[in-house]
């Protein structure tokens, strides 16, 4: 094998190399560049040695890049590897990983910086897309759960007035039926219907008859105790289901929710809206007939409407009746 110096074998080590290997002087000026250096950046090596980092280093990152320089001169023997971004002649721009040195002389003194990097700039490109997918995704995946809780509510709540909607209050019926028969406690049901709604629509318009629905939903709501239920039946009726209690019991909740229906005064535009309702209970001690109760809810409140609106009527006569 023939000899060959080690001058001779570093230059060609230099010029074959598949890397990008550029040297500068301690000023940030190239001094030598080797071929894969001028085929990524697009310059000549006679160009080459006439250029100064920032020349390579698009203007928004001559900070860093030289911070980065200043460190690896100051700090005899320190390496530095980091991904930083490349301007070539064009002014196209890439990605690159960069691995660093400082070179020094034999007296310590600094001569300048070796850069070898790769392009990495599809690598780069790529990861972009993946966190902009995931992030996308994340974005996506937040708002089809809001968009499922919206569903999911829209579903058991009334658009309008916000309460629990008829498939909802029949489910609930239906449990607390149950749960009554099995451990022989009283519950009430009771139906509340807006008296002469059909003239506020006509009077004043449907916006005002929208606000008075919820109004009184709010009033409703702030009247029943924690353990009871209420929810938009339809139209302008309102189911109620008042749990663990006597006959007497419910009668003293609806007909504070009737007084403060009565007592409310309701705004809209320049009127002040009075309004009323009446009420119609049923209430079971666990038996079989309390599957009646709807049906004997809504006697009541029919019996209510004839005998002058305006009141709460209990369809058991052995209640205490009020209004």
């Amino acid at each position: 094998m023939d000899f060959i110096d080690s001058q001779s074998l570093y230059s060609k080590i230099f010029a074959s190399a598949i890397v990008a290997i550029g040297v500068t002087d301690h000023e940030g000026r190239y001094v030598i560049v080797n071929p894969t250096w001028c085929q990524l950046l697009g310059y000549s090596q006679e160009e080459a040695v006439k250029l100064h980092i920032k020349d390579v280093t698009p203007r928004e990152d001559w900070d860093t890049s030289i911070v980065s320089f200043d460190y690896l001169i100051a700090e005899k023997g320190r390496q530095m590897r980091k991904q930083r971004r490349y301007q070539r002649r064009d002014g196209s721009i890439f990605w690159a990983d960069l691995y660093a040195s400082s070179i020094f002389d034999d007296n310590g003194n600094p001569m300048g910086i070796l850069g070898v990097f790769v392009d990495i700039d599809k690598q780069v490109i790529a990861e972009q897309i993946q966190r902009e997918l995931y992030q996308n995704l994340e974005e996506l995946n937040t708002e089809l759960s809001k968009a499922n809780t919206d569903l999911n509510r829209l579903a058991r709540h009334d658009a309008l007035t916000g309460l629990y909607n008829r498939r909802v209050m029949e489910e609930l019926l239906q449990k607390e039926s149950s749960r009554s028969i099995r451990t022989q406690r009283g519950f009430g049901v009771a139906i509340a219907d807006i008296d002469n709604f059909k003239r506020i629509n006509d009077t004043y318009g449907h916006d005002c008859g929208d606000l008075v629905l919820k109004k009184l939903s709010s009033l409703f709501i702030s009247g029943i105790r924690v353990t009871d239920m209420v929810g938009r039946w339809g139209g302008e009726e309102f189911l109620f289901v008042l749990t663990e209690t006597t006959c007497q019991g419910a009668m003293i909740v609806i007909e504070r929710i009737r007084a403060a229906v009565e007592d409310a005064e309701i705004r809209c535009g320049d009127q002040l809206l009075k309004v009323t309702i009446t009420i119609g209970l049923s209430f079971h001690m666990g038996d079989e007939k309390g599957r009646d109760m709807l049906n004997e809810a809504d006697l009541a409140l029919y019996r209510g409407k004839k005998t002058g609106k305006n009141q709460v009527l209990c369809y058991q006569e052995g209640c205490m009746e009020g209004g």
